[in-house]
């Protein structure tokens, strides 16, 4: 079994266009579009406790997540697209693709390269 595979206990057809779009490991995504994303998903999932997905989407959380720690405009377009992407996701599935990309960028292909 790979374990940098996006979900280690099961796709979902929201997922499974994530993994069509950027890989089975998301290995089209870099390192720090990966950190960018896992702190877009903590946020939605704590929100989404309040609100349901369609009052507050993936991409709300990209804004008030990232805003005030990164300069507007330097955070990648890929990422608004994988959001865009992920636009009803449950806080479930938000979730699983936390526990991905911590150990892809703990462990596998987005870990911090040591020279």
């Amino acid at each position: 079994m790979t374990t940098d595979l996006v979900t280690y206990y099961g796709q979902t057809d929201l997922i499974d266009q994530l993994v069509d779009n950027y890989g089975a490991h998301l290995e089209k995504l870099d390192r720090e579009t990966k950190l960018l994303l896992r702190v877009t998903l903590s946020t939605y999932i704590i929100m989404q406790q309040e609100y349901t997905p369609v009052d507050y989407p993936v991409s709300t959380a990209l804004e008030d997540s990232l805003y005030e720690l990164v300069i507007p405009d330097s955070i990648p377009q890929v990422l608004y697209d994988v959001c865009s992407v992920l636009e009803g996701l449950t806080a479930s599935e938000a979730e699983s693709i936390l526990e991905a990309l911590q150990h892809q960028i703990r462990w596998g292909n987005a870990r911090k390269s040591t020279s």
